[in-house]
């Protein structure tokens, strides 16, 4: 049986940014969390179990921020953010992951809300996505075990979030909370 747990993906190489954005701390918060830990707080009204996505020079700076158990550190060649998501299958097969990328600190509850009811109501389906007319919205979804089953590991295709909601059976969600979506790729 399968059980939905949450992803936050911070493994970039930051390079637009300049610096690790999973560690900037969100100055708008009293305790100055780190943006990663802020996107994980933000699964908490759900009661998911939430995994932290990092490659393996992240591990030391992001242990002193949270529970070490629940790091995944990419273990594939895939590039990009899909690594993330393809270790965290690897490790547990039989979850289903809602992703939510590290610099989405913009992102609504009801956003959140909106994508969980959805899989729960339309159990149907491969994946889970909010769509703005032109994309997917990858780093704000919800993928099942069943899917990435069958999804090609090797690391001479070439891999994409995009390509992977285009060729899957994918519920396309309206987005109703366009800030929800605004990804910090530039320093502040």
């Amino acid at each position: 049986m399968t059980s939905l747990s949450g992803l936050i993906l911070c493994g970039g190489q930051s390079k637009r940014m300049g610096t690790d954005k999973g560690l900037i701390l969100n100055d708008s918060l009293k305790d100055k969390q780190p943006w990663f830990t802020f996107m994980a707080d933000k699964l908490k009204p759900f009661a998911l179990k939430t995994f932290i996505s990092i490659n393996k020079t992240q591990l030391e700076p992001y242990q002193k921020y949270f529970n070490p158990a629940s790091f995944i550190i990419d273990q594939h060649e895939v590039e990009g953010p899909l690594n993330g998501l393809l270790s965290a299958h690897q490790l547990h097969p039989e979850t289903d992951f809602i992703v939510l990328a590290c610099d989405l600190i913009n992102l609504q509850t009801a956003t959140l809300t909106k994508l969980i009811e959805s899989y729960q109501q339309f159990p149907d389906y491969d994946y889970y996505a909010y769509h703005n007319q032109q994309f997917w919205e990858p780093l704000c979804a919800i993928y099942t075990a069943k899917a990435l089953k069958n999804y090609p590991y090797q690391a001479s295709s070439k891999h994409s979030f995009q390509a992977l909601l285009n060729q899957g059976k994918t519920y396309k969600l309206d987005i109703q909370q366009p800030e929800s979506f605004i990804n910090h790729n530039q320093p502040l």
